[in-house]
């Protein structure tokens, strides 16, 4: 992950909201919608959803679409998620890691995934970190805050 940017933008009722960009790797976009499309389906299989969870299945699509529309280029892409989704992105592939290590076996697609989406982890951290902090300072800074 490479070239990460947080862009800023208000709403009309001065509302910030933060996007961020990024670069990834042909490698790092295949491996990430790998481990984000299982986590979408062992965190909602056979589960009953109320609304909140029917949202956060619907930001693991939209992030597992995007990173599937990337990957499928078969380059590099950059990447550019909502901080929702980035925040969505970064506990997903923290879970699939997880899950990996604690289960104590990966098939071989995860196998090769996993050393790329590990080490993904803390610049996604990082920028999330970031991002999070340029949207809480805007909305101290607002006029009426």
């Amino acid at each position: 992950m490479v070239n990460a940017e947080i862009r800023t933008l208000v709403e009309p009722d001065g509302t910030p909201v933060c996007n961020v960009a990024f670069d990834l790797s042909a490698d790092q976009l295949r491996s990430a919608a790998l481990a984000i499309a299982a986590v979408r389906v062992e965190r909602h299989r056979g589960a009953e959803l109320e609304t909140d969870d029917v949202l956060a299945l619907r930001e693991l699509t939209g992030v597992c679409d995007e990173l599937d529309r990337l990957s499928d280029a078969g380059g590099h892409g950059t990447v550019i998620l909502p901080l929702g989704r980035l925040v969505a992105l970064h506990d997903a592939l923290g879970e699939w890691t997880t899950g990996r290590t604690d289960r104590g076996w990966m098939r071989e697609d995860e196998h090769e995934a996993f050393p790329v989406v590990h080490a993904m982890l803390t610049p996604l951290a990082t920028v999330r970190a970031d991002a999070l902090q340029t949207v809480l300072g805007s909305t101290a800074d607002a006029p009426g805050a």
